[in-house]
């Protein structure tokens, strides 16, 4: 439907649907919108440089743990599993930052034209989206494992469940963009305001929950389910030894599930509205807002890093020596009191592994961070 672009017009946006002839009219004729979809391709753009500084940060952390110790993963090196996991889960933030950022080319148009450029963006997003709520997972269950059950995984067991979990989910992204799209006819295309998953079938209309929408929700209840025990467990322990220290980190934690809840509420909410057949459907304007709240999951992430203090193994040589002497303190209290000469007690204050047998001027506790955010 065409629009006439009056003052009256760019302030009162039209009724949204999954047209994008619907959207397209509204792009060419409203300046709002198109700024609005400029906004969202500038927050992309923060998201995604602030996980490069991020990724760029770990990464030194990382070579330099390899040059201190010699290689990636010596017992007394604080590098565990979940810091891999971790970096890939913010890597898969700068890709979904990427999708969004590609959203300035139709504000510039003021339409969407599908070709080359439109498919890149429809892979980058579900790439982008589905990576980081898997990794989201992967984090969180070795995360609760590595926590609460610290006898179940030795190192090198960690080690092969990250590395089984890093496979099966790009096995499982690879499969899920490569398959549909070359078994259903028109798959990616212009779907309004940007290019992801086209409604020209049932088939891709179903996709569009199946395929990622679902991942958001699954990612969520396992990420509350699992961080919550945890949290509620430090609170226990806390309360009992009035435990500042572990008080603050049970709060920190506590924020990783929130956040992404928060992240992906709005844009899960005005896709149910828009999908549904008949009924109120929201603004053009709630889409977009709701856009930019999940395009800016990546600078949220770094935000979380760098104010809840978890670094997930990549803390400064110094700074885990500074946490040594408090961490190997504790005892589990989740896994009942370990005695002193067992393999390993792991400290609930930061999921950190002590082992007595490690020895050399080197000795520290692995602090591995193990709790996580993640998106």
């Amino acid at each position: 439907m065409a629009i006439k672009f009056t003052r009256e017009s760019s302030l009162s946006l039209p009724m949204a649907n999954t047209d994008p002839d619907d959207w397209n009219a509204s792009l060419e004729n409203n300046f709002a919108l198109r700024s609005g979809i400029l906004l969202l391709a500038e927050v992309g753009v923060v998201s995604f440089v602030a996980v490069t500084i991020l990724l760029a940060i770990t990464t030194r952390h990382a070579i330099k743990h390899y040059r201190l110790y010699g290689g990636w993963g010596p017992e007394d090196s604080s590098l565990q599993p979940v810091s891999l996991l971790f970096f890939i889960a913010m890597f898969m933030d700068s890709i979904q930052a990427m999708g969004s950022i590609l959203t300035a080319r139709w504000a510039f148009d003021g339409k969407v034209t599908e070709g080359s450029y439109c498919t890149s963006q429809a892979v980058l997003k579900q790439f982008g989206n589905d990576g980081a709520s898997w990794f989201t997972i992967a984090v969180a269950v070795m995360t609760f494992v590595q926590t609460v059950f610290p006898g179940v995984l030795s190192r090198s067991r960690a080690r092969q469940l990250a590395a089984a979990m890093i496979i099966l989910i790009f096995l499982f992204l690879f499969l899920m963009i490569v398959i549909p799209s070359t078994t259903i006819p028109h798959y990616y295309g212009n779907t309004g305001a940007w290019c992801w998953i086209t409604d020209t079938s049932v088939e891709a209309s179903r996709l569009k929950i199946g395929s990622e929408y679902a991942y958001f929700w699954l990612a969520a209840t396992v990420t509350f389910v699992l961080y919550g025990t945890i949290v509620v467990k430090w609170l226990r322990q806390a309360t009992a030894e009035r435990d500042r220290r572990l008080l603050r980190d049970a709060i920190s934690m506590g924020w990783y599930p929130i956040a992404y809840t928060a992240e992906i509420f709005p844009i899960s909410l005005v896709r149910f509205l828009q999908w549904r057949p008949a009924g109120h459907r929201p603004q053009h304007g709630w889409v977009i807002l709701a856009a930019i709240l999940f395009a800016s999951s990546g600078a949220v992430n770094v935000l979380l890093w760098l104010l809840t203090g978890r670094r997930f193994g990549f803390s400064d040589p110094q700074e885990e020596s500074d946490e040594e002497e408090e961490d190997h303190k504790r005892v589990s209290y989740m896994t009942g009191m370990l005695s002193p000469g067992s393999a390993g007690v792991h400290s609930p204050a930061i999921g950190s592994l002590y082992s007595p047998a490690v020895t050399g001027s080197r000795r520290r506790t692995l602090s591995g961070r193990a709790s996580l955010r993640t998106r």
